[in-house]
């Protein structure tokens, strides 16, 4: 472990990343301009969060015309807030948004807070987001482990992605800003050290651990993890089921703590034949049945129930008034 932190590979590390950032950095992200403050990083971080870069770009830009500061988004309603974020999926982090601007507003009299412990407190920022924000708003000393960064961290050290980082001592010997060394991980591992790496044109395969092993440990780890999900899979399997021919058992909620239900008097999913049981069908469904508009989560489950093929899927009221019985999240079977 001393070893692989050795302050020497570290330097190179450094001067890779500043050298790949001059070159080839993504400046041109509308986050990355000089102008933005916390509240478009905010904004982009949270539009971020498991949506792809090039996605986000308009969401982003249409997002910040309508709403320009967190004053004029802590007024939004849902209604005027979804049509700007429809389409990013994840409707839960919607709601955090609207949740947080409120209390930006009406707890940090409008200004996001610097300090990452305050900043961790918003509802829908976690430990990374709150690091983003901090170091690339304010230019504080906070590395942002993303899955990039984990991603290059474990392999040039450790030689594999899954390796457990010994993250507070890699951050006490770091000397670049943590802006400029968030920022150019990112991009480096969403260009380089991807999840197939392009080591054949990667400038720290000379001193890379998984590059020297060719990949082996990290290919190891990965071949146990998917045969032991593998085991799990095939001691559940059965038969082959034609899965097209399930019929669905929608939970429908409103953030996971109302939960709809198809009759009165106790809690019942509601039950879709297998013509719907596409997430498209399910919505179509509640739409031609009921006037809601949904955002549909993939299968979450299959099985067979009473003798029947059934896949279960979540989804979530994006508008429309619910004339159902409101059960408690504990109730679910």
């Amino acid at each position: 472990m001393r070893t692989a932190l050795s302050t020497g590979k570290i330097g190179f590390l450094e001067r890779v990343l500043r050298d790949f950032f001059r070159r080839a950095g993504r400046e041109h992200l509308p986050w990355r301009a000089r102008t933005v403050g916390a509240y478009e990083i905010w904004v982009s971080e949270i539009m971020l969060q498991q949506t792809q870069v090039s996605r986000v770009i308009g969401y982003y830009e249409k997002f910040l015309v309508r709403f320009p500061t967190v004053g004029s988004l802590a007024k939004a309603t849902w209604e005027e807030f979804l049509p700007y974020y429809r389409g990013l999926g994840y409707y839960a982090r919607g709601r955090n948004m609207l949740a947080t601007a409120k209390m930006i507003v009406e707890t940090y009299d409008g200004k996001f807070p610097k300090d990452v412990n305050e900043l961790g407190k918003l509802p829908g920022v976690g430990p990374y987001t709150a690091a983003a924000i901090a170091s690339f708003a304010y230019g504080r000393n906070t590395i942002a482990w993303d899955t990039n960064l984990h991603r290059v961290v474990g392999r040039f050290f450790f030689g594999s992605r899954r390796a457990d980082l010994p993250k507070e001592k890699l951050e006490d010997i770091l000397s670049m800003k943590a802006k400029v060394f968030n920022a150019a991980m990112m991009d480096f591992g969403s260009a380089i050290c991807t999840a197939r790496p392009k080591c054949g044109a990667c400038p720290l395969s000379s001193r890379c651990v998984y590059f020297s092993e060719d990949g082996q440990r990290e290919k190891q780890e990965t071949r146990h993890k998917k045969q032991d999900t593998k085991i799990s899979k095939t001691s559940n399997k059965k038969s082959k089921i034609n899965w097209r021919d399930a019929r669905a058992f929608v939970f429908l909620h409103e953030n996971h703590r109302k939960y709809y239900s198809s009759r009165k008097t106790k809690f019942v999913p509601f039950a879709i034949p297998p013509s719907h049981n596409t997430r498209a069908g399910v919505k179509d469904w509640f739409r031609d049945r009921h006037g809601l508009e949904l955002a549909v989560r993939p299968p979450h489950r299959k099985e067979m129930v009473d003798g029947k093929p059934t896949i279960f899927i979540n989804a979530q009221i994006l508008s429309g008034t619910p004339e159902f019985a409101v059960f408690p999240k504990g109730v679910l079977p």
